[in-house]
């Protein structure tokens, strides 16, 4: 008998593996694709060149992944041009300098930034989305935005870099100007999270080779405890575990972790049956809807007007685009995103009708050079099988604070891991990392 089981080949579960198996563990880890990654995967270009087209970026506290590259021998790579962002909203184009042309924001103000634009956030969907609460606290919401930006960005550096993004966004912003009219703007403009992380104020970086050369390295060190094509119908809990797979294979170990997203979790056969709570949160907890697509031009045309080929909009199919240009590539990459209703309407139609509404999206930002790209490539994590959306799941109103932190207690034998699992980073890259790390310990520490 094995000492655990993992379902799923993703960061966590690959993760886990390793950790348990360098304590001395026997262990299996059974992933239903023909590749390990999860929501992490490489595609390949007419040319041979690969782009990303699932998770790929990194930044300030992803302490965790950081080590995993640097252990693997792996190199990352920064945002791969400087220039200007433009941003497009109510009709306006406008382009705002790159943050590396101005001072470094320090990690404890890059924290700093990244707090405060979660609360901002926060806010401007429960402004939109909660009238009673709009309504009791009137007098709060009608303070100063200044007032509240002061209060909650601690460090000048944070203030500044807020600043400057958000009357780029929405214009100067007026001394009068209220919370609640700052909330409403947000709810109607581009992401100030988006811009500023495009900008450079975030310090993203990327994987040399790609996120899935890191999955790779850990499955290759992992060797023949990953299996590929095992698919999980079943999984028996008691004591000990049995795991049954489609082909009527049966595993038995003494503890089984899931990291599979919690609606997939939820979707297979238990024995006996997960509490009801369980059930009920993961109904809530919405994958996120997205379309991943790249456009290839012949040359980066964007770079010698002096654009970084970074842009955010109001409006469009994509609102948001990115260079992913590999270092000492001819050719240029422009990556963007179809989310939410975008991304449902435009998967009912033919991959042509989302190329066009990529490529019109790009003439608004970059002008009519963007018009005829050489080569188109996306993936719909949403049509994916075994992961039904990207990026990460989505928490109903309340069900984070009243059942998120328990979503990862274990059920007797049964654990639980992964991004939408973590209590730090959660939804990211690093939380599924952190989510293994810990699981893995948690088990270490009851079988050894």
């Amino acid at each position: 008998m094995l000492d655990c089981a993992i379902i799923g080949a993703g960061l966590a579960g690959l993760v886990a593996a390793r950790d348990l198996r360098n304590r001395g563990l026997g262990v299996v880890v059974l992933e239903a694709r023909d590749r390990v990654g999860g929501r992490v995967e490489n595609g390949v270009l007419a040319d041979g060149q690969y782009v990303e087209l699932g998770g790929q970026w990194i930044g300030a506290g992803h302490d965790a992944i950081f080590e995993l590259i640097e252990r693997y021998g792996l190199r990352t790579i920064g945002i791969p041009a400087r220039g200007n962002l433009v941003v497009r909203v109510h009709g306006r184009l406008l382009e705002v300098p790159s943050a590396e042309d101005g001072e470094e924001l320090t990690p404890f103000e890059v924290a700093d930034l990244s707090q405060g634009l979660l609360r901002l956030r926060r806010l401007a969907h429960r402004l939109a989305d909660d009238p009673a609460w709009v309504a009791a606290n009137g007098a709060w919401l009608r303070q100063d935005l200044r007032r509240w930006m002061r209060t909650n960005l601690r460090t000048g550096g944070a203030q500044a870099r807020f600043g400057e993004v958000y009357e780029a966004a929405f214009g100067p912003m007026i001394p009068q100007a209220t919370l609640q009219e700052g909330l409403q703007q947000i709810n109607s403009g581009p992401s100030l999270e988006t811009m500023i992380a495009n900008n450079g104020g975030l310090n993203q970086q990327r994987v040399d080779g790609g996120m899935a050369a890191l999955c790779d390295a850990l499955a290759a060190d992992l060797g023949d405890v990953v299996r590929l094509g095992s698919v999980v119908t079943k999984v028996t809990h008691d004591e000990t575990a049995v795991v049954t797979l489609a082909s009527g294979e049966t595993i038995e170990a003494r503890t089984v972790v899931s990291t599979l997203p919690p609606r997939l979790a939820v979707a297979l056969e238990y024995d006996p049956p997960l509490p009801q709570w369980r059930q009920d949160v993961a109904e809530k907890v919405t994958p996120g809807n997205v379309i991943k697509a790249y456009l290839v031009y012949e040359t980066p045309f964007w770079r010698e007007r002096g654009l970084s080929g970074q842009s955010s909009s109001d409006e469009g199919a994509v609102r948001v685009t990115f260079d992913t240009t590999p270092v000492g590539s001819t050719r240029g990459l422009l990556m963007g995103f179809f989310e939410g209703n975008e991304a449902d309407s435009l998967a009912r139609r033919p991959l042509e009708v989302r190329r066009r509404a990529f490529v019109e999206s790009a003439v608004r930002a970059f002008g009519v050079e963007a018009s005829e790209p050489v080569e188109y490539l996306e993936r719909d994590w949403s049509a994916e099988q075994y992961t039904r959306g990207c990026h990460g799941a989505h928490f109903a109103p309340g069900i984070w604070t009243s059942n998120g932190p328990v979503l990862a207690a274990p059920d007797g034998c049964l654990y639980w891991a992964g991004a939408e699992y973590s209590t730090k980073f959660n939804g990211y890259m690093e939380g599924a990392v952190r989510s293994g790390e810990e699981v893995a310990a948690t088990i270490a520490v009851a079988l050894i």
